[in-house]
């Protein structure tokens, strides 16, 4: 079985990678790719794998973009970190899906049923990937706009607008806002990233989360690695990996 992954974490890409070698030690992994520009090129210029493992949010974009590309015969299982609303849709377009992190008993379930289908289901798969791109594009899952935080004896809202960066220390999330506030939320950093839009935040590492207009300019740094500067008096000096890097000047340059 020929395996294509989409996949921008590379920790999340070595787990699948491994699990997959354990349930299916005869699998060729194809590809691994991380971002749509990447994966449309690769589907106009190679065969069509047997199966395609696709997360929903690539470093560039949304997969979706990419898949529109592929072989309507090919079974996709996504890997997502969506809310329960979004798992819902993915469900009823009768695809499969794995929240992650990816279990394995999980994924292995899922491709003994792609194994078990019929080249018959494809032109049924298709339409339901049309309208399941056409049903994301009309904003039926909508990315986070604002958070409600604790005051005083009540509450207030902070805009995602007036997010400069989060950074996270000791499991403490906190909201760096661009008037030099900051807000601590009840949320993790994994939670955040995948209910905040891509094109506006990216994930630079583990503890940070930056707003594409408050970064002020990217220095080189040794091994491939970048120092992400911010606008503002308080910026920290975020270092980026080597695969982030490549990640994150994708990112900037469309």
């Amino acid at each position: 079985m020929n395996i294509l992954i989409l996949e921008d974490e590379q920790r999340n890409a070595d787990r699948l990678v491994r699990l997959l070698k354990e349930i299916c030690p005869d699998a060729c992994i194809v590809g691994l790719l991380a971002n749509v520009k990447e994966a449309i090129k690769y589907f106009k210029e190679n065969p069509a794998p047997d199966l395609i493992l696709a997360d929903i949010r690539l470093s560039d974009g949304l997969s979706f973009d990419a898949l529109k590309e592929a072989d309507g015969n090919t079974p996709i299982i996504f890997t997502t970190a969506y809310d329960e609303y979004a798992v819902r849709a993915f469900k009823f377009n009768s695809f499969d899906y794995l929240l992650k992190p990816v279990d394995r008993d999980e994924l292995a379930e899922a491709i003994t049923k792609v194994k078990r289908r019929t080249l018959g289901e494809s032109s049924e798969k298709r339409e339901s990937l049309r309208e399941l791109i056409e049903s994301m594009a009309r904003n039926n899952y909508k990315y986070r706009e604002r958070f409600l935080i604790p005051y005083r004896d009540g509450y207030k809202t902070v805009s995602v607008v007036d997010i400069s960066h989060i950074f996270t220390e000791n499991r403490i999330v906190k909201l760096f806002l661009r008037d030099g506030k900051t807000e601590v939320v009840g949320l993790s950093m994994d939670e955040l990233e995948a209910q905040l839009n891509p094109n506006v935040f990216f994930r630079a590492n583990r503890q940070y989360i930056v707003h594409v207009d408050c970064i002020r300019h990217l220095a080189n740094y040794f091994g491939g690695k970048l120092v992400l500067h911010l606008k503002g008096p308080s910026d920290p000096g975020i270092v980026v990996s080597k695969e982030k890097a490549v990640q994150i000047k994708n990112w900037l340059d469309r």
